[in-house]
């Protein structure tokens, strides 16, 4: 296989499995702390929610993965610095993802204000997460235009 598929593959496989990575994190959080059956109940629930964050959030990894393994082709510093702000514009989506599954632990430690305040803006703190995906993947794709990353011209033959 030659390098252009070897790195648009392993950014895709990377991508693919931070998606299913995700969900299964999502998935276990909920089993593990209320039961696997409301895990089930609320995966299917939420399934829009949870699989546009996981969606998006692979998208970030796979696009992430691709200017990492372009940026030693290519030897550019600067493309490293701006990657890394799509990153973390992808954790902070992450952590929007699941800070309402911290309503389930909160009463436990003595904090169910906080737990109640969580339940209650659960699906409002979901769309920020979808929200801050969404920069993330338009911060970095505009990485891969400004630096002309595109496949077409970096692997020119």
């Amino acid at each position: 296989m030659d390098q252009k598929r070897r790195i648009i593959m392993r950014s895709f496989l990377l991508g693919t499995g931070a998606c299913i990575g995700l969900l299964l994190f999502y998935f276990l959080l909920v089993g593990l702390v209320e039961s696997w059956s409301h895990a089930t109940e609320l995966i299917i629930k939420d399934a829009f929610f949870a699989g546009a964050i996981s969606l998006g959030f692979g998208i970030q990894i796979g696009l992430f993965s691709y200017i990492k393994q372009l940026q030693k082709l290519v030897r550019t510093r600067s493309v490293t610095a701006m990657a890394a702000s799509g990153t973390g514009t992808s954790t902070v989506s992450m952590v929007a993802c699941c800070l309402h599954h911290l309503g389930d632990v909160l009463p436990i430690i003595g904090l169910s204000g906080a737990s109640l305040f969580l339940e209650q803006y659960r699906y409002p703190l979901m769309w920020v997460g979808i929200a801050f995906n969404l920069v993330g993947i338009f911060i970095l794709l505009r990485i891969v235009n400004k630096n002309r990353l595109w496949p077409k011209y970096v692997f020119a033959d």
